[in-house]
């Protein structure tokens, strides 16, 4: 249980939350292939997309060559980012449970294989769902807008902004109960039964560890800074994913804990 430091899922707090990032760091086989990985994709977004940034006069025949790069780009940057999302999810889970140590690289691969589809579906489900609500909320608070409802329409979109981060909340635990093992429908169900009760414990430990983490995204962003563009910045998105699985799987042995 190397991201629990040896405790429980019913002992854990805010400090566990915290701590756990930076000892997903020291887990060479959970932390390089994220940063390896964000890194390579960083630097080839940056290769690619980096002249047109910089304002460089581009020939008429160059732009069918630069529009391909930057579809190649923008598909390998998609597929790489569902591989660390789902390879991230299930490290984490597979760190945190009492029936494993800490695992290899094989052995987090060889149950991404298992688990891997389900963990993808999950977060797409939910996604599709959020954007839904969203689509939804858009529509009232157009609606009223377009009425000239006045107040109302101010009210109307911070109920939206609640209602969103309140469905968020409730299925945001999805993705790590079908990295758990479970389906992604049933993570989804499951998501939804067990935060109840937890909603203050997800909204507070988010909101410190966005704090937290931020400062030390600051503070990664000075000693990458001497690095080519692109490869700093690269490195802090890799470090920042790191923090989010390893954390992100000790609020889900919290919330979980019985």
């Amino acid at each position: 249980m190397s991201l629990l430091n040896g405790k429980k899922g019913k002992d854990l707090g805010f400090s566990d939350f915290v701590s756990s990032a930076a000892r997903g760091l020291f887990m060479p086989y959970f932390s390089l292939p994220i940063i390896v990985l964000g890194v390579g994709v960083g630097f080839a977004t940056d290769l690619v997309v980096g002249p047109l940034l910089a304002g460089r006069v581009v020939n008429a025949g160059e732009w069918g060559v630069i529009a391909g790069g930057i579809l190649a780009t923008l598909v390998i940057s998609i597929i790489t980012n569902i591989f660390i999302a789902v390879y991230g999810q299930i490290y984490a889970a597979l760190a945190t449970s009492a029936k494993t140590s800490a695992p290899t690289m094989g052995e987090a691969m060889a149950v991404v294989g298992q688990r891997g589809l389900s963990v993808f579906a999950a977060g797409l489900l939910v996604g599709l769902a959020t954007v839904g609500v969203i689509i939804v909320g858009f529509i009232v608070v157009g609606g009223a807008f377009i009425s000239n409802a006045g107040g109302v329409t101010y009210l109307l979109f911070l109920a939206s902004i609640v209602v969103v981060v309140y469905f968020l909340m409730r299925l945001g635990q999805a993705g790590w109960f079908a990295a758990d093992g479970m389906g992604a429908l049933d993570s989804i169900k499951a998501s939804w039964n067990r935060t109840q009760g937890h909603m203050l414990t997800i909204f507070f430990w988010g909101l410190g560890g966005v704090v937290v983490f931020e400062v030390v995204g600051w503070l990664i962003s000075q000693l990458t800074g001497p690095l080519p563009v692109g490869i700093g910045s690269a490195i802090g998105t890799g470090v920042g994913l790191v923090f989010t699985y390893a954390s992100g799987s000790v609020l889900y042995r919290r919330i979980t804990a019985k």
